[in-house]
């Protein structure tokens, strides 16, 4: 009978869920997790299944272009889009600026509203100029659990730098030092008049995601619909057990979806 390895089984699952051969980051990153804990499995199985990649398989490939006749796509889009949206409200921590953005198409195509968060003053007159004539509040600033003036440090480039040396520095050789203004997130809402429920709430701030998560979730109510944040690791982390989210996190979220550096939660 014919034995097969961890490697065939990765490549499997790669060419069944998402019908092509697997990418090497990826493979390896399954492979070496599952050497060291193969009775994981079952996540990578449910991580390959939860993917954007295998959710965009299932609707054929479909993509944002519009191949209607005069319009009517975006139209329907933009009409169901926001019927599921309580109030077409994105908050985006760690804005950085149009690309590899969670919040700007939503203003863009869909009209919501965004309260951006960025921390470095380079990237402020960036995003003032990319997301002009959008709704949007820039709040010049960065977030962790507690409040003042602390260093923040600039990495390799704007996407990497952080409060954090170590999480600056494992991307490259620091590139500079700044004092910056560090707020809570929830005060922050609370001056913006965010409804407590609102729909969706981006996490980017290179390794305090998990920790100002935490801090808004217990000690106020709001309650995001959806929260995006930085800890899939290239899917080395597979559930919230594997993230140090307070136990107020997973009762009140689940894993939805999951990318290669984002998990997707979804209030329960």
């Amino acid at each position: 009978m014919k034995t097969y390895s961890i490697e065939d089984v990765v490549r499997a699952l790669y060419l069944a869920v998402l019908g092509r051969e697997p990418d090497q980051l990826g493979f390896h990153s399954y492979v070496s997790l599952l050497v060291d804990r193969p009775e994981r499995i079952y996540e990578v199985c449910t991580t390959f299944h939860r993917s954007a990649e295998h959710s965009e398989r299932m609707l054929g490939g479909a993509s944002i272009r519009d191949h209607s006749q005069y319009g009517e796509f975006r139209i329907i889009l933009k009409h169901f889009v926001n019927i599921g949206a309580r109030h077409r409200l994105i908050v985006d921590v760690g804005a950085n600026g149009r690309e590899r953005s969670n919040s700007f198409d939503l203003l863009k195509l869909f009209g919501w509203r965004g309260v951006l968060v960025e921390a470095n003053p380079a990237q402020w007159p960036l995003i003032e100029k990319e997301f002009e004539g959008l709704d949007y509040s820039l709040v010049r600033c960065a977030v962790s659990e507690s409040e003042g003036i602390f260093p923040f440090f600039l990495g390799i480039n704007s996407d990497v730098s952080s409060l954090g040396r170590d999480n600056a520095a494992a991307w490259g050789e620091i590139q500079g030092e700044i004092a910056v203004t560090v707020r809570r997130l929830g005060p922050i809402l609370d001056e913006h008049a965010i409804p407590r429920d609102f729909d969706i709430l981006s996490l980017d701030i290179e390794g305090f995601d998990v920790v100002v998560l935490n801090d808004l979730i217990s000690t106020s109510d709001y309650r995001p619909g959806l929260i995006i944040i930085e800890t899939s690791m290239n899917f080395a982390h597979n559930s919230l057990e594997d993230i140090p989210v307070c136990e107020q996190v997973r009762k009140d979220y689940h894993l939805a979806y999951q990318t290669a550096p984002n998990m997707i939660l979804a209030r329960s």
